[in-house]
C-alpha cells in the first residue's frame, strides 16, 4: 500500500467506478475533477495532521510522537477520498448550473464520505515506523553491450534499513540500440534508505525484480534482458504495521 503522503490513491477512472456520469457532467460544468481529488487529498491531510499531530495529541498515548507521514492507505482511507472528491465535484456542478440533482447528488456523496470517515476512524488509522516514500521516476541511459537492442521499461522503489520497500516509481522507457544495454539510476533518496530496487523489462505491464540486494543510492544498475524474468512483479509500497484509534469526532465543517 502505498503512504498518504505519496499523494491521492484514487484516479478520474477509480472515481468513474462510483459514478458513470461523471466525466459527462464534468464536461458540462467544466470541472477539474483531478483538482478535486487533490482538494479532497488536503482536507483529509489536515483532518490526519489535527488528529495526529496537534499539541493536544503529542501530549498523550498512544499518540505522541505520531506524523501523518507514517499514515498507509488503506480501503476506508482511500474510499473516504473518493466520497469526498464527488462531492466536491456535483457541490460545484449544482452552484455552477443550479440543477436540483447535482445538489441531491452532492449531498448524497456527503453522506458516503462521512460514513467511509467514520469506519477509517473505527477500523482505526494504520501506520508505519519507518515511512518509505514513493521514488521519482528512473533515469535512464545506455553502455556498450553484447546485446540486441530495443524498447525497455524501468521503474525504481526505495528501500530502508529493514528491507521494507516503498511504492515503485511511475515507469522510465528508452530504446537502445544493438550492441548497448540500458543502465536505471535513482535520485532523491530518502534519508532513511539504503538503496533501491529495479523492476525492468521489454513489457511495461511484466517488468519483473532484478535486483539480488538493493542499488546504493549513488550507484546505477545495468539490465541485461532476459538474464532475470522470474523476479516478483512491482509491489504496491508498505503494508501497516500498526494502528491507532482516535476520536470521532470531525474537526471542522
Amino acid at each position: 500500500m502505498a503512504l498518504f503522503v505519496d499523494g491521492p490513491a484514487n484516479t478520474v477512472d477509480s472515481l468513474r467506478d462510483h459514478d458513470s456520469g461523471l466525466l459527462d457532467v464534468a464536461a458540462a460544468c467544466a470541472i477539474n475533477v483531478t483538482t478535486k481529488i487533490r482538494l479532497a487529498h488536503e482536507e483529509i491531510d489536515g483532518e490526519l495532521r489535527y488528529r495526529l499531530e496537534r499539541p493536544r495529541a503529542l501530549e498523550l498515548q498512544p499518540f505522541a510522537g505520531l506524523r501523518v507521514d507514517q499514515v498507509v492507505f488503506g480501503d476506508n482511507l482511500r474510499r473516504w477520498e473518493a466520497m469526498l472528491a464527488l462531492s466536491k465535484v456535483y457541490e460545484d456542478a449544482y452552484f455552477s448550473q443550479l440543477v436540483d440533482r447535482y445538489q441531491a447528488k452532492a449531498q448524497q456523496f456527503a453522506v458516503y464520505a462521512r460514513v467511509a470517515f467514520e469506519n477509517f476512524l473505527a477500523s482505526g488509522i494504520g501506520l508505519v515506523a519507518e515511512p518509505v516514500r514513493v521514488a521519482s521516476a528512473p533515469t535512464l541511459g545506455a553502455v556498450p553491450g553484447p546485446q540486441k537492442g530495443g524498447t525497455f521499461y524501468a521503474s525504481v522503489a526505495w528501500v530502508n534499513g529493514r528491507g521494507q520497500e516503498g511504492a515503485p516509481s511511475v515507469a522510465s522507457s528508452v530504446t537502445i540500440a544493438d550492441g548497448y544495454l540500458m543502465t536505471v539510476s535513482a535520485s532523491g533518496a530518502p534519508a532513511n534508505t539504503v538503496g533501491f530496487n529495479v523492476y525492468a523489462g521489454a513489457d511495461l505491464n511484466r517488468m519483473t525484480l532484478q535486483t539480488h540486494v538493493p542499488v546504493t543510492p549513488t550507484s546505477s544498475f545495468t539490465y541485461v534482458p532476459g538474464w532475470s524474468t522470474n523476479g516478483r512483479l512491482p509491489g504496491s509500497g508498505q503494508l501497516p504495521e500498526f494502528t491507532r484509534i482516535v476520536g470521532r469526532t470531525i474537526s471542522r465543517g
